[in-house]
């Protein structure tokens, strides 16, 4: 019976991070994701399905902004894994999943690598085609993701999110970055030649 209150709780969780998402307040969900992944490692009963954890470690995954918090999305991801190394054991494994884990895993590692994998290393690796500032890397932006994005949330509240109001949030989160000690350049200062709206 408990091990079914968790479940619930944690797909009622995973449903609140989703309408975040669709709200533009991915930041929100990092901390739900905490508690989830904590409710998911207390279902510790033999018993319990691994294939179904790793399921809803991806559900978690997708609701996160794995760019801005990398190192935690990777400990998701190295969870996930072994869930469904266990799935196999137990003649239910799924190769493409642990596949697509393996390939996530990769990516943000590089991604965090910054002494052996360059920005322009890792946009050719990984094909993405616009320039970010290699403070984004950092862990001290992965520390300040949510304060940031919380602050920045708190300036804008009112400003509409259609065109035009991605300047008004990079300009935002610029001087939110400064006031911590960061200097960083949004995407539009990284890529002149390319037209946002």
């Amino acid at each position: 019976m408990k091990e079914e209150k968790i479940a619930d709780r944690i797909v009622a969780l995973v449903d609140e991070m989703r309408a975040n998402s669709r709200e533009h307040g991915m930041w929100k969900n990092v901390a739900i994701a905490k508690e989830c992944i904590r409710l998911l490692r207390e279902l510790d009963d033999p018993e319990e399905d691994s294939q179904g954890k790793a399921m809803a470690c991806n559900a978690i995954c997708e609701q996160l902004s794995e760019y801005d918090v990398p190192r935690f999305v990777l400990g998701i991801l190295e969870y996930e894994r072994e869930l469904l190394h266990e799935a196999e054991k137990d003649g239910c494994g799924d190769p493409e999943a642990l596949e697509s884990v393996d390939y996530d895993i990769r990516r943000l590692t590089d991604y965090i690598d910054t002494q052996h994998v360059s920005a322009s290393e890792f946009m050719e690796r990984y094909d993405r085609m616009l320039n970010f500032d290699p403070v984004e890397r950092t862990p001290e932006w992965e520390e300040l993701y949510c304060e940031v994005e919380e602050e920045c949330d708190r300036r804008l509240g009112d400003v509409p999110r259609g065109m035009g109001f991605c300047f008004a949030y990079w300009s935002a989160r610029r001087e939110v970055l400064e006031a911590h000690g960061i200097q960083w350049r949004s995407p539009h200062i990284m890529n002149p030649h390319v037209m946002f709206d």
